[in-house]
């Protein structure tokens, strides 16, 4: 049986749109496939998957990555899989640095002589203009398989997750009625963030529309200051705020009436498991990376200098064209022109 080792370790938001192409991997019998993600949170997009024959993160401390290297050397990878976007050094030295045959990963134009990309034997060119759902599923042909993968991104939330989020629901007496999850917040590139005060001004002209209800406001630790700013700003008791893993975190956004999101990962997890999403891009790509799936949909900037997301295609680093703070693509969506969406999605 050959062996497979997919790299998935950009991201939350990119491990869910690199599914699909991961899922038609694992389906295939003749593969023995482990993966290697980022952190543990990436991880959680794959819970519990029965396919998955082992999972590795990165070492946390450089004490231990040579250990680390050898133990997936011993494991004699036949094919490598670097999911996109992955035109950094990392996804062309490990293959090679743990014996790989096959290594398998899109090219880019710019920085090839910075990452090394000449070390990688099975390149696809990376195309402009379509989403990442498909630039991965692109990579199929390479790894050698002709097959017909759905295109809808996953997430698997487990029974003990859904179990918590209900009870939950049920102590804060929000299980009925309108639900409407908020997340400001937008991970490592700062700007991507829409006015946290406009998130605020339509969550308050939701409820008064479909109210009674309740605003679920996510995100991760590192933003519990956000969102506490961000309750305080709706006003009243209707506004909770959640502090939980990411499982339970996606077990409460499905049972959300509308989930309102900057681009992040916790908006890839509300399209992928089929709640009505509205996505706020101003300085990243949305041809690549807006919410995907029946019920998801977006708003971006109208801005000729958007998006500004120089990564993958013209630079080697996730880092934007504009310093601005906040960005003035996010500056000139409006709140009339979200709470007309949002309307919109909910009446449709």
């Amino acid at each position: 049986m050959r062996k497979v080792l997919i790299i998935s370790v950009s991201g939350i938001g990119n491990t869910v749109l690199q599914s699909p192409l991961i899922e038609a991997v694992l389906a295939q019998p003749d593969l023995e496939t482990d993966i290697l993600f980022g952190n543990e949170m990436m991880a959680t997009v794959f819970q519990d998957h029965p396919r998955i024959h082992h999972s590795y993160l990165p070492p946390a401390k450089r004490r231990h990555i040579f250990p680390w290297l050898m133990e997936l050397r011993r494991r004699r990878y036949e094919i490598s899989v670097s999911c996109f976007p992955s035109n950094r050094l990392f996804f062309h030295i490990l293959p090679i640095l743990i014996g790989v045959k096959k290594r398998v990963i899109h090219s880019y134009r710019c920085g090839r002589l910075r990452t090394f990309s000449f070390l990688s034997n099975a390149r696809v060119e990376a195309v402009e203009g379509i989403h990442d759902v498909q630039q991965n599923l692109r990579l199929l042909q390479a790894v050698g398989l002709v097959t017909q993968a759905p295109e809808k991104p996953i997430f698997r939330i487990n029974g003990a997750d859904e179990a918590m989020a209900n009870s939950l629901l049920e102590r804060e007496r929000c299980s009925s009625g309108f639900l409407m999850g908020l997340h400001a917040g937008a991970g490592p590139i700062q700007g991507k963030k829409w006015h946290l005060e406009r998130f605020a001004l339509v969550a308050r002209e939701l409820l008064r529309r479909f109210g009674p209800g309740h605003v679920l406001i996510f995100g991760g630790p590192e933003e519990d200051s956000q969102k506490r700013r961000l309750a305080a700003k709706i006003r009243g008791n209707c506004a909770i705020v959640v502090n939980q893993g990411l499982g339970i975190t996606a077990a409460l956004i499905r049972h959300c009436n509308l989930f309102l999101s900057n681009d992040s990962g916790l908006m890839h997890i509300a399209a992928a498991i089929g709640v009505r999403t509205l996505g706020i891009f101003g300085p990243t790509d949305w041809h690549r990376t807006a919410p995907y799936g029946p019920a998801a949909h977006f708003i971006h900037s109208k801005l000729p200098c958007a998006p500004c997301l120089r990564y993958p295609f013209y630079d080697t680093r996730p880092r934007l064209g504009c310093h601005n703070t906040p960005s003035p693509c996010l500056a000139e969506i409006t709140v009339d022109r979200v709470v007309s969406k949002a309307i919109e999605i909910l009446e449709t």
